[in-house]
Protein backbone atom coordinates (compact mmCIF):
# COMPACT_ATOMS: atom_id res chain seq x y z
CA UNK A 1 0.00 0.00 0.00
CA UNK A 2 1.26 3.46 -0.88
CA UNK A 3 2.03 5.92 1.93
CA UNK A 4 -0.55 8.44 0.65
CA UNK A 5 -3.31 5.84 0.29
CA UNK A 6 -6.51 6.28 2.24
CA UNK A 7 -8.42 3.24 3.41
CA UNK A 8 -12.21 3.04 3.72
CA UNK A 9 -13.48 0.19 5.88
CA UNK A 10 -17.16 -0.67 6.35
CA UNK A 11 -18.91 0.95 9.29
CA UNK A 12 -19.41 -1.09 12.44
CA UNK A 13 -22.98 0.17 12.67
CA UNK A 14 -24.07 -2.45 10.13
CA UNK A 15 -22.75 -5.32 12.27
CA UNK A 16 -24.37 -3.90 15.41
CA UNK A 17 -27.69 -3.47 13.62
CA UNK A 18 -27.33 -7.05 12.33
CA UNK A 19 -26.96 -8.32 15.89
CA UNK A 20 -30.05 -6.36 16.95
CA UNK A 21 -31.95 -7.83 14.00
CA UNK A 22 -30.81 -11.33 14.99
CA UNK A 23 -31.98 -10.80 18.58
CA UNK A 24 -35.31 -9.44 17.28
CA UNK A 25 -35.65 -12.49 15.08
CA UNK A 26 -35.00 -14.83 18.01
CA UNK A 27 -37.60 -13.02 20.15
CA UNK A 28 -40.18 -13.21 17.35
CA UNK A 29 -39.51 -16.92 16.82
CA UNK A 30 -39.98 -17.55 20.55
CA UNK A 31 -43.24 -15.59 20.41
CA UNK A 32 -44.17 -17.60 17.34
CA UNK A 33 -44.40 -20.72 19.48
CA UNK A 34 -47.56 -19.25 21.04
CA UNK A 35 -48.79 -17.10 18.14
CA UNK A 36 -47.82 -18.47 14.70
CA UNK A 37 -48.12 -15.07 13.02
CA UNK A 38 -45.01 -13.94 14.93
CA UNK A 39 -42.94 -16.14 12.64
CA UNK A 40 -43.45 -13.59 9.84
CA UNK A 41 -41.65 -10.69 11.58
CA UNK A 42 -39.11 -13.22 12.88
CA UNK A 43 -38.34 -14.26 9.31
CA UNK A 44 -38.16 -10.62 8.16
CA UNK A 45 -35.82 -9.70 11.03
CA UNK A 46 -33.65 -12.70 10.16
CA UNK A 47 -33.41 -11.69 6.49
CA UNK A 48 -32.66 -8.09 7.48
CA UNK A 49 -29.91 -9.17 9.86
CA UNK A 50 -28.40 -11.42 7.16
CA UNK A 51 -28.29 -8.48 4.73
CA UNK A 52 -26.73 -6.24 7.40
CA UNK A 53 -24.08 -8.86 8.22
CA UNK A 54 -23.33 -9.23 4.49
CA UNK A 55 -22.86 -5.46 4.22
CA UNK A 56 -20.60 -5.46 7.31
CA UNK A 57 -18.17 -7.92 5.70
CA UNK A 58 -17.76 -6.04 2.41
CA UNK A 59 -14.09 -5.53 1.44
CA UNK A 60 -12.34 -2.30 2.27
CA UNK A 61 -11.66 0.29 -0.41
CA UNK A 62 -8.18 1.81 -0.65
CA UNK A 63 -7.71 4.96 -2.72
CA UNK A 64 -4.21 6.02 -3.74
CA UNK A 65 -2.67 8.35 -6.29
CA UNK A 66 -2.38 5.82 -9.15
CA UNK A 67 -5.16 3.34 -8.43
CA UNK A 68 -7.86 2.23 -6.08
CA UNK A 69 -8.41 -1.20 -4.62
CA UNK A 70 -11.63 -3.02 -3.80
CA UNK A 71 -10.43 -5.80 -1.53
CA UNK A 72 -7.50 -7.39 -3.39
CA UNK A 73 -8.58 -6.13 -6.84
CA UNK A 74 -6.51 -3.10 -7.96
CA UNK A 75 -8.03 -0.82 -10.60
CA UNK A 76 -5.98 1.87 -12.33
CA UNK A 77 -7.60 5.29 -12.77
CA UNK A 78 -7.04 5.04 -16.54
CA UNK A 79 -9.28 1.96 -16.69
CA UNK A 80 -12.37 3.70 -15.30
CA UNK A 81 -14.85 4.82 -17.98
CA UNK A 82 -18.09 5.28 -16.02
CA UNK A 83 -19.12 5.75 -12.40
CA UNK A 84 -22.87 5.37 -11.98
CA UNK A 85 -24.23 5.70 -8.48
CA UNK A 86 -27.55 4.66 -7.01
CA UNK A 87 -29.82 7.08 -5.19
CA UNK A 88 -29.08 5.49 -1.81
CA UNK A 89 -27.15 7.62 0.64
CA UNK A 90 -25.85 4.68 2.62
CA UNK A 91 -24.60 2.18 1.58
CA UNK A 92 -22.86 3.60 -1.47
CA UNK A 93 -23.53 1.44 -4.52
CA UNK A 94 -21.43 2.30 -7.57
CA UNK A 95 -21.60 0.54 -10.91
CA UNK A 96 -18.14 0.99 -12.40
CA UNK A 97 -17.57 0.41 -16.10
CA UNK A 98 -13.95 -0.29 -16.99
CA UNK A 99 -12.08 -0.60 -20.27
CA UNK A 100 -12.86 -3.61 -22.50
CA UNK A 101 -16.50 -3.52 -21.30
CA UNK A 102 -15.60 -4.96 -17.92
CA UNK A 103 -17.85 -4.03 -15.03
CA UNK A 104 -17.35 -3.89 -11.28
CA UNK A 105 -19.87 -3.25 -8.52
CA UNK A 106 -18.60 -1.29 -5.53
CA UNK A 107 -20.66 -1.51 -2.37
CA UNK A 108 -19.32 0.61 0.48
CA UNK A 109 -21.35 0.62 3.71
CA UNK A 110 -19.97 3.54 5.66
CA UNK A 111 -20.93 6.73 7.41
CA UNK A 112 -22.35 9.45 5.13
CA UNK A 113 -19.27 11.69 5.57
CA UNK A 114 -16.90 8.88 4.57
CA UNK A 115 -19.16 7.95 1.65
CA UNK A 116 -19.12 11.51 0.30
CA UNK A 117 -15.33 11.70 0.73
CA UNK A 118 -14.83 8.38 -1.08
CA UNK A 119 -17.15 9.42 -3.89
CA UNK A 120 -15.32 12.76 -4.19
CA UNK A 121 -11.93 11.02 -4.41
CA UNK A 122 -13.16 8.52 -6.97
CA UNK A 123 -14.66 11.27 -9.13
CA UNK A 124 -11.64 13.57 -8.79
CA UNK A 125 -9.15 10.88 -9.86
CA UNK A 126 -11.18 9.26 -12.67
CA UNK A 127 -10.29 11.82 -15.34
CA UNK A 128 -11.40 9.66 -18.30
CA UNK A 129 -14.77 8.72 -16.81
CA UNK A 130 -18.32 9.99 -16.90
CA UNK A 131 -20.34 10.32 -13.71
CA UNK A 132 -24.00 9.35 -14.12
CA UNK A 133 -23.72 10.33 -17.80
CA UNK A 134 -21.88 13.66 -17.24
CA UNK A 135 -18.31 14.01 -18.49
CA UNK A 136 -15.44 14.74 -16.09
CA UNK A 137 -14.92 18.32 -17.28
CA UNK A 138 -18.62 19.20 -17.27
CA UNK A 139 -19.17 17.62 -13.86
CA UNK A 140 -16.43 19.64 -12.19
CA UNK A 141 -17.42 22.84 -14.03
CA UNK A 142 -20.99 22.59 -12.78
CA UNK A 143 -19.87 21.47 -9.33
CA UNK A 144 -17.59 24.49 -8.99
CA UNK A 145 -20.43 26.79 -10.08
CA UNK A 146 -22.61 25.26 -7.38
CA UNK A 147 -19.86 25.75 -4.77
CA UNK A 148 -19.46 29.42 -5.70
CA UNK A 149 -23.04 30.07 -4.71
CA UNK A 150 -22.43 28.82 -1.20
CA UNK A 151 -24.66 26.69 0.98
CA UNK A 152 -27.15 29.44 1.77
CA UNK A 153 -27.46 31.00 -1.67
CA UNK A 154 -30.87 31.72 -3.11
CA UNK A 155 -32.14 29.13 -5.57
CA UNK A 156 -33.77 31.77 -7.77
CA UNK A 157 -30.49 33.66 -8.17
CA UNK A 158 -29.57 33.30 -11.87
CA UNK A 159 -26.29 31.77 -12.98
CA UNK A 160 -24.06 34.25 -14.84
CA UNK A 161 -23.83 33.07 -18.44
CA UNK A 162 -22.02 36.07 -20.00
CA UNK A 163 -19.25 38.37 -18.83
CA UNK A 164 -19.89 41.72 -17.15
CA UNK A 165 -18.80 43.65 -20.30
CA UNK A 166 -21.16 41.64 -22.51
CA UNK A 167 -23.96 42.19 -20.02
CA UNK A 168 -23.39 45.96 -20.12
CA UNK A 169 -23.42 45.88 -23.95
CA UNK A 170 -26.72 43.97 -23.95
CA UNK A 171 -28.16 46.46 -21.47
CA UNK A 172 -27.04 49.41 -23.67
CA UNK A 173 -28.61 47.82 -26.76
CA UNK A 174 -31.82 47.13 -24.84
CA UNK A 175 -32.06 50.77 -23.73
CA UNK A 176 -31.45 51.92 -27.32
CA UNK A 177 -34.15 49.57 -28.62
CA UNK A 178 -36.57 50.77 -25.99
CA UNK A 179 -36.00 54.46 -26.77
CA UNK A 180 -35.90 54.27 -30.60
CA UNK A 181 -38.07 51.23 -31.26
CA UNK A 182 -35.51 49.45 -33.46
CA UNK A 183 -31.78 48.74 -33.46
CA UNK A 184 -30.97 48.87 -37.17
CA UNK A 185 -28.98 52.01 -37.86
CA UNK A 186 -29.30 51.47 -41.65
CA UNK A 187 -33.06 51.86 -41.50
CA UNK A 188 -32.54 55.21 -39.70
CA UNK A 189 -30.41 56.50 -42.58
CA UNK A 190 -32.95 55.31 -45.19
CA UNK A 191 -35.79 57.11 -43.39
CA UNK A 192 -33.72 60.33 -43.28
CA UNK A 193 -33.02 60.21 -47.05
CA UNK A 194 -36.70 59.94 -47.92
Amino acid sequence: MEPTAESYVPSRIYARAGWFGLVGSAICILCGLRAPFAFIPGFLCGVTSAILFWLAVQPRVVVSENQFMIGDRAISWREVRELNSSRLVSPLILRIKLTNSRRKLLIYPGEPERISKLLYQLRKSSTLATFDGVSYKDYWTWSSMGMLKGPHASVDQPVRMISQDDEEEVERLYRQLKSVGHLDSRSDSKNERE
